[in-house]
């Protein structure tokens, strides 16, 4: 089986699917309500209970997980356009 090339239009739209999923994932935003909820928690953490404190754990944790997301989509999508510039946007 020879090599596909970036000619080849199964690359193509593999390269287009691709860049769009890391577009979505680079341009997310916590939804308003678990934005609202996580602020709320975090400004009353010395008042929280048990189960409110293991929400905001988890909240962080979730946010954390997220913008770790955003970045590495961010660096892959720089890194495409610079290894595919004549490629413009596949």
């Amino acid at each position: 089986m020879t090599p596909a090339s970036l000619a080849d239009s199964r690359v193509q739209a593999a390269l287009r699917h691709g860049v769009h999923a890391l577009q979505r994932v680079a341009n997310y935003a916590l939804p308003a309500a678990l934005d609202r909820r996580l602020q709320q928690l975090g400004e009353n953490k010395e008042y929280l209970g048990a189960a409110e404190h293991e929400e905001l754990l988890a909240l962080v944790t979730f946010a954390q997980e997220r913008t770790l997301e955003k970045l590495q989509a961010e660096l892959a999508l720089r890194e495409l356009q610079t290894l595919l510039p004549d490629e413009g946007q596949p």
